[in-house]
């Protein structure tokens, strides 16, 4: 199944509108909080946190995502003074992780969380 018919397959299958996801100019999607609460909610996705790091210019986090208690991804979300021009760098590295580890339990490719873009300095 193309990528394309993945999503909107997930868009159809979890309720999500216009304001929940959009295409970002450079050639990826993009998927809202709204968005991956409700893909989180409607797959039933239990979401195990971890902090790894806990320093002021330098956070990370472990997800790991679970159905019906069997362990599905885990992944990592930083927030550094390099990559988060926010201060509450606990809080955008959890908004970062979660978005993550959603995603990748929906198996997505070229799909990105917006608080991963939303706080970079950069972008």
């Amino acid at each position: 199944m193309k990528e394309s018919e993945k999503l909107n397959l997930l868009y159809k299958d979890n309720s999500l509108d216009k304001e929940d996801v959009y295409k970002d100019k450079r050639g990826f999607s993009i998927i809202k909080r709204s968005g991956i609460e409700k893909i989180q909610v409607n797959n039933n996705i239990k979401v195990h946190f971890e902090c790894l790091s806990f320093e002021i210019n330098n956070c990370v986090i472990k997800a790991t995502s679970y159905i019906d208690g069997v362990e599905q991804m885990q992944t990592y979300a930083s927030a550094t003074k390099e990559n988060c021009i926010q201060k509450f760098r606990i809080e955008v590295c959890e908004k970062r992780a979660l978005a993550r580890v959603i995603i990748k339990t929906m198996n997505l490719t070229n799909t990105y969380g917006e608080d991963e873009l939303k706080f970079q300095n950069n972008k």
